[in-house]
């Protein structure tokens, strides 16, 4: 694990080529949370370092695929919980819309 000092010291350089317009708009969202890009490339290096690998999922599916899977595993644990009883009457469901001034 890196030590308290890992951060602080900066004794190294990166050089990236990257798309003008990616640039940008990274840059954009970067500046409006009050940091700079050498922070969050350094908070970046920080975090692989930590997760022993990258700390995001990095996939060739697209997010349609994706959402897909997920929607897939949602109506298997639905299909899970019915089968085990685990389910809402529907005049149960209405009356907690009603509660919730849903309906």
């Amino acid at each position: 694990m890196m030590g308290a000092n890992a951060l602080t010291v900066k004794d190294d350089y990166i050089r990236v080529r990257t798309n003008k317009e990616l640039k940008k708009k990274a840059t954009k969202i970067v500046e409006s949370m009050q940091l700079d890009m050498s922070t969050v490339i350094n908070m970046t290096l920080d975090q692989i370092v930590r997760h022993n690998g990258l700390p995001f999922d990095v996939t060739n599916e697209d997010e349609a695929e994706i959402q897909f899977k997920k929607l897939q595993l949602e109506v298997a644990k639905g299909t899970t919980a019915a089968k085990a009883g685990k389910v809402k009457d529907i005049d149960e469901v209405r009356a907690l819309f009603t509660k919730l001034n849903l309906d």
